[in-house]
């Protein structure tokens, strides 16, 4: 057993103890066995008459030699039981006992934990980042991978170099690796077995050593007890901030065994997460949602995505941890932010935005309207939402008003250097930046820090409905399966607004300056204020449920609020889905990379791409980095337009930030929407707008706000995100082992810039380098975002069991229903959904064109059939039944009636 003593593992007696009783027992055995050969070899030459005498007595002489060898043996254990104990220090003075094996290298019956005998399993990048099977118990038929110490001498287990022998590692990963990983610890390997090795002799791993650090982890975190929420299973509780007392202990945990053990990055990517904890004290504080569930088969998701995957249940669910392309590159392998190759301090992310990322002057890309921001984001919040931590009163974390020792441990805020070009003339010399909380994967694993993804990952219309059922509550009317919504203009022949968010009304709401009744708006996403264009597409898709849900309750009125409400729920996320892979997707990555990445939809009967091995989990690579492209595009101003598509006025980007209060006005909804399919988009390239560097979420009355493109870079660099150049060889492009190599992959200007920021090549961010690679053909992207973003949306539907073009099951809509909901157009969405507009462009994420994209009249444009969605009720009376059915139909005919009258009225 393992104490902790004055903030060591320590000892005790009970070490010793247990280390000569499974000594003595593999003593035992092999005497046992030895003796056991000889009495076969003595009794074939004994004769018949004195068998049973010879028997009793080689039976005699075989346990007197056993009894006087154990006491033997028991003697020089337990007077050599002190030189067994070695220490191996950290820089905090924690250490874990070591108990090599002095019988046998190849086998160590007092390790509790062992590496797999092999690391052929390296050969699959997806198996690395995804799939970690906990290792088994020691095997008695193979010879144990165990892991070694550095500072230890390498005596007989020398071995060459992993690096350079294991022919079956991903290359790009080995080249990685390489860069990342120091030349004092080393994988190595012998002919049989595998060992891990840091250069030196082996130690055993136990699990008691495990449950020590684990200890000495909460000890160092103050963490005395483990959030009780966590035992709970909804999609409620346990929030994701008690899943992150789990994750920092973790992470602790996994910091002190690293130290106490010398271990590699290599170790620690790829050895710790695959012991399995469940041995551990770790299995009673894993959160409930991380452990195995049991699941059921139906027809509607869960809000939370749980047990969308019947055997991996926690797979793209809320609260899970995200996923890798690549290992994490910490500058400690655990969870200290990326620093430069050469081991220093990469440049301030300040200083990369002013220096990169700022210009006098942007250029518009005139084929792409700002509704492709707008949807964007709006994928975005559906898809990703890192978790942050809150103060005691669970308000966002303020660092730079604290003095560095009073601030919170997650603060990491960005300095402003002295000669900066726009905060120089103000008193700002720090900014507010927070890290994302710790993860845990399932089952809890030991190794890096991962991120908390707070929302699901499916595109299943979770930032409008939410992912807990507390939020789907709070926004529900209970009634013909209708959201809450504000009527207040019914009585002006408007449609009805979001509701006013009372409840949290500062919560992502920039109140300050106006009255206590100035609301934001409430939906399933606490972002949804952010930009007031984004609250326009809640709307939107608002008024579509409602809409939806009314007919839904016409032609089926047996139906309950539940089942209107949900089946509502199921189409409009279908619709969304339609929307996003056949209007938005072709358009950032270009149809070529549609093709090559499979994300073409079906034109005729169902999608059979469903696979249960593919996590659809998020990427950390494709939050922190790839997605974020959209931030390029953001323009300096916010045009609107009126209905017959000319401009009304502009307004400051900064002014409708988290300040969403213009469409409490009568008739503001409509202007915002022409404005959106009208206004250009700025083009993807290295600069942003100097709204949201210098003035984002500025405060009304101030003359600064955050910079986005600073946040960005620091929140890579935080996340563990690596380089530009891991990730560009990743998608299988060329490796740039020069500056110059950069020339005709980024302007030459940028290629200039990076010089002077960068040591080298291998330093420069993604995000940063992503954004300013030239487009591919047809595309708004270069090739490693396009390969980033491809790669995430082709996982994410083959990974969906609800994906609604799949075929199989209770999950699917009929073949008639799925021909209604690929008529979606968002066209026709917008005409539905606005006030008065009567024409629009057939593609409004595209710039209206008189040929290639012409504006339509609405009353043109294809209208779902909602009548596919009729459901017979049919009661064990068939007279009653056949009446039923009559009645059904004579609703449909007064329902398809009203519907040709009032298409004939507006045309």
């Amino acid at each position: 057993m393992i104490t902790l003593n004055n903030s060591r593992l320590s000892t005790t007696a009970n070490v010793t103890e247990k280390f000569s009783n499974d000594s003595h027992n593999q003593i035992t055995g092999v005497i046992h066995e030895n003796f056991h050969k000889m009495s076969l070899l003595s009794s074939n030459t004994i004769s018949s008459s004195n068998l049973k005498m010879q028997k009793f007595s080689s039976s005699w002489i075989i346990r007197t030699a056993i009894i006087l060898m154990m006491m033997m043996m028991a003697s020089i254990i337990q007077a050599s039981s002190s030189s067994l104990e070695n220490y191996f220090n950290d820089d905090t003075g924690t250490s874990i006992m070591a108990r090599p094996s002095p019988y046998s290298p190849d086998y160590h019956p007092e390790c509790d934990i062992i590496l797999p005998a092999s690391y052929s399993f390296m050969n699959n990048l997806e198996e690395m980042t995804e799939l970690s099977p906990p290792l088994p118990t020691q095997p008695q038929s193979l010879p144990p991978l165990i892991l070694t110490n550095p500072n230890h001498h390498h005596g007989a287990l020398g071995g060459i170099s992993f690096r350079s022998s294991a022919s079956t590692m991903h290359p790009i990963l080995q080249k990685y690796l390489s860069a990342i990983t120091g030349n004092n610890h080393h994988i190595t390997k012998r002919s049989t077995p595998y060992m891990m090795t840091g250069g030196g002799g082996n130690i055993c791993l136990n699990y008691q050593d495990i449950n020590q650090a684990i200890q000495s982890a909460k000890m160092s975190l103050g963490m005395f007890s483990i959030p009780q929420e966590n035992n709970h299973l909804s999609s409620d509780y346990p929030k994701p901030e008690h899943v992150a007392k789990v994750g920092e202990l973790l992470v602790k945990a996994s910091e002190i065994l690293s130290r106490s053990y010398g271990l590699s990055k290599e170790a620690i990517v790829y050895g710790l997460p695959r012991i399995d904890t469940t041995n551990t004290i770790i299995r009673d504080m894993c959160p409930s949602i991380m452990k195995p569930v049991k699941c059921e088969s139906n027809k509607y998701r869960t809000l939370s995505g749980m047990c969308n995957n019947l055997e991996y249940p926690s797979w793209g669910s809320t609260r899970s941890a995200m996923l890798r392309y690549m290992p994490p590159d910490y500058a400690d392998g655990l969870s200290a932010p990326r620093m430069a190759k050469s081991g220093q301090p990469l440049p301030p992310p300040r200083v990369v935005s002013f220096v990169l990322h700022q210009a006098d002057e942007n250029d518009y890309d005139t084929e792409v309207t700002y509704l492709v921001i707008a949807w964007g984001q709006m994928v975005d919040h559906d898809l990703t939402f890192a978790s942050m931590p809150k103060d005691k009163n669970d308000q966002s974390i303020k660092c730079c008003k604290y003095a560095p020792q009073q601030r919170h441990p997650n603060c990491y805020p960005i300095q402003m250097p002295n000669d900066d070009p726009y905060y120089k003339f103000y008193p700002r010399k720090c900014m507010d930046f927070v890290r994302s909380t710790a993860g845990v994967k399932p089952n809890c694993p030991l190794g890096p820090r991962h991120q908390i993804n707070v929302v699901s990952s499916f595109l299943d219309a979770d930032c409008i409905y939410g992912g807990a059922i507390s939020t789907t509550k709070r926004i529900r009317e209970f009634n013909g399966g209708r959201l809450k919504s504000t009527k207040v203009y019914r009585q002006m022949g408007l449609k009805d607004l979001l509701p006013a968010k009372t409840k949290n009304p500062d919560q992502g709401c920039e109140r300050s300056g106006r009255t206590s009744n100035s609301y934001c708006f409430d939906t399933g996403d606490t972002r949804s204020n952010v930009q007031l264009q984004l609250t326009v597409l809640h709307t939107i898709w608002l008024r579509h449920h409602n809409q939806i849900a009314d007919v839904l309750s016409e032609i089926n009125p047996h139906w309950s609020d539940e089942k209107l409400f949900q089946e509502t729920r199921r189409i409009v996320s279908a619709m969304i889905q339609h929307i996003t892979y056949n209007e938005f997707l072709p358009i950032v990555v270009g149809r070529q990379t549609m093709t090559k990445y499979g994300l073409n939809l079906q034109k005729f009967g169902y999608y059979h791409g469903y696979d249960a091995k593919i996590n659809p989990g998020i990427r950390v690579e494709f939050q922190a980095a790839a997605f974020r492209f959209g931030h390029s595009i953001v323009p300096d101003t916010v045009d609107r337009f009126n209905k017959f598509h000319q401009k009304i006025d502009s307004v400051r980007l900064a002014s409708v930030l988290r300040q969403p209060f213009s469409l409490y006005h009568p008739g503001v909804m409509d202007s915002f929407i022409f404005g959106m399919v009208n206004q250009p988009a700025y083009r993807v390239d290295v600069t942003m707008a100097n709204e949201i560097t210098n003035h984002l979420f500025q405060k009304p009355g101030e003359q600064f706000g955050l910079d986005l493109a600073a946040i960005n870079i620091l929140r890579g660099r935080e996340m563990g995100v690596p380089g530009y150049n891991y990730m560009r060889e990743y998608c299988g492009m060329q490796r740039i082992k020069h500056f110059t190599d950069l020339y005709g992959i980024v302007h030459n200007e940028t290629v200039r810039r990076y010089m002077e920021l960068y040591e080298h090549v291998d330093d420069i961010d993604f995000w940063s380098a992503g954004i300013a690679e030239f487009p591919l053909m047809g595309a708004m992207v270069g090739p490693t975002f396009a390969c980033i973003i491809a790669e995430q949306f082709a996982q994410i539907r083959k990974g969906d069991r609800f994906w609604y073009e799949n075929g199989h099951g209770t999950t699917k809509f009929s073949m008639d229903q799925l021909s209604e909901i690929r008529k979606t157009k968002l066209a026709r969405i917008l005409c539905e959904a606005a006030d008065d507009m009567e024409s629009i462009q057939l593609y409004p994420l595209l710039a209206a064109h008189s040929t290639s994209n012409p504006r339509v009249n609405c009353a043109d444009l294809p209208e779902m059939d909602l009548t596919s969605w009729r459901e017979s009720y049919l009661p064990y009376d068939n007279n009653v039944g056949n009446g039923n059915i009559a009645v059904m139909n004579t609703i449909i005919d007064d329902y398809k009636a009203k519907s040709k009258a009032k298409a004939k009225a507006k045309a």
